[in-house]
């Protein structure tokens, strides 16, 4: 009874957002908290003139949050864009994501577009600093890890996951929560890492993201055995792969001591995966409704 009650509310709360993953446009959720309308609507001018705020703002450091109007015309909203772009680059995705939100939820007084540089949000309620129904989405790469013998397989991952634990603990000290690292996780491979949480989070809640991601990096759905995997959010990021992927310099993390694994082969496109196959788990939301209703 427990559980057919706790499936039944994870149906009603998925009911109230439309998910989508497509191209550039990694996801996109639009709220149904209400519409506005066209032709001069208050609050249509006030999302156009937040847009405006967040455009020509969020390029001086990666990150602003504004609200604009009054009562029930009032919006808010938050542009964050990945640590390592360059102004111009920021803006360019702040200016595309303001764009193609509109065309995904119009009218829509709340939405959320994430893309692989940044991510937009607006809302007519309070969301700064929420962590609540935090979904998280898992990209990987269309190449496993084969090394043969699962027991090495498996202790490599691992050795990931310490180093991706590593990289959130120096993106929560970093005041502007952002850090790429790289370590040597033995003598035949090197790990590269980025980890970020939207700056209007307590310290505490981009750890907790960032905790979360790092555990669902292992999961067999999602990280564990690929070369690369991204594990975003809209209120935090983690990626990892074997490759230089950032456009700034890494942190160079000490090594934990290990023996060395054997080289591994060329890595082998996966039979059972898709290139950049998308896995959307309702994290924030599981745990909230497991911790009221178990």
């Amino acid at each position: 009874m427990a559980m057919f009650k706790f499936f039944s509310l994870l149906l009603l709360a998925l009911s109230l957002f439309h998910y989508t993953v497509s191209g550039e446009n990694l996801l996109h959720t639009c709220s149904q908290s209400g519409n506005y309308t066209t032709n001069n609507d208050p609050y249509e001018t006030n999302l156009k003139e937040l847009f405006s705020y967040l455009i020509n703002e969020a390029p001086t450091n990666g990150f602003t949050m504004a609200s604009k109007g009054e009562g029930e015309n009032r919006t808010q909203g938050l542009a964050l864009c990945r640590g390592d772009l360059s102004p111009t680059d920021c803006k360019n995705c702040v200016v595309n994501a303001s764009s193609d939100i509109l065309t995904f939820c119009p009218y829509n007084k709340g939405a959320m577009i994430m893309q692989e540089n940044c991510t937009l949000r607006y809302s007519n309620q309070d969301f700064f600093g929420e962590t609540l129904n935090n979904d998280m989405l898992c990209m990987k790469s269309s190449e496993n890890v084969n090394m043969g013998e699962p027991n090495i397989s498996i202790l490599l991952s691992q050795r990931i996951q310490d180093f991706l634990s590593k990289v959130t603990e120096e993106a929560v000290l970093n005041p502007r929560m952002y850090a790429s690292g790289k370590s040597e996780i033995d003598d035949f491979h090197t790990a590269y890492g980025l980890a970020q949480c939207s700056r209007d989070l307590s310290r505490l809640a981009c750890k907790e993201c960032l905790t979360q991601s790092v555990a669902f990096f292992a999961h067999p759905d999602c990280g564990k055995g690929q070369v690369g995997v991204k594990v975003y959010s809209e209120i935090c990021r983690l990626r990892y792969e074997s490759k230089p992927f950032v456009n700034d310099k890494p942190i160079p993390l000490p090594p934990t001591s290990y023996d060395a694994i054997s080289p591994q082969p060329q890595p082998v496109a996966s039979s059972h995966c898709l290139d950049a196959a998308a896995v959307l788990v309702v994290m924030g939301l599981l745990s909230q409704l497991l911790s009221h209703h178990f």
